[in-house]
């Protein structure tokens, strides 16, 4: 695990920015189950399904054996956009019959990917809103947010 992955450029119709999703063979199974012909992301990231697709079959055929051998995780070269609709077909609460944190660590894994590829996102806070330092102070603030909400909450509306 742990696996680095830099930038590379993609193939196919001009330069694209792809980054390495290093997957499982049961991971590998879950994906191309989920990813369908017709998944094509969004206006703002559109995905050709029939790339991910071979892409996905690709590493099907290296990770999948008809003998049950397990082999090494398989790099996967995924766009941005494409790591979006992986993250799509993926919940928490996915688990195997081995593994109850399949979905947590696959989501993970996905996460690793996006987050590299906005790391120079610059997210705003939102008015008035601070970063907290340490656990007390994370306490404290769920406790100001638990009494502003119960403020709002009529008690004649039970």
């Amino acid at each position: 695990m742990g696996h680095e992955s830099e930038p590379r450029l993609g193939m196919g119709d001009g330069p694209m920015m792809v980054e390495l999703l290093y997957l499982t063979r049961d991971e590998i199974l879950v994906l191309t189950d989920r990813v369908q012909n017709t998944d094509s992301g969004t206006d703002e990231k559109p995905v050709r399904p029939y790339d991910l697709l071979l892409k996905l079959g690709s590493a099907y055929l290296e990770a999948v054996t008809l003998d049950g051998v397990r082999g090494p995780d398989v790099p996967v070269a995924v766009t941005e956009a494409e790591a979006w609709i992986l993250r799509s077909k993926v919940m928490s609460s996915d688990k195997t019959a081995t593994d109850p944190l399949f979905g947590v660590k696959l989501l993970r894994k996905i996460y690793e990917v996006l987050e590299r590829y906005n790391a120079g996102l610059n997210l705003k806070l939102a008015q008035d809103a601070r970063e907290e330092e340490d656990a007390q102070t994370i306490i404290e603030a769920l406790a100001r947010w638990r009494e502003a909400e119960d403020a709002r909450t009529d008690p004649n509306d039970t």
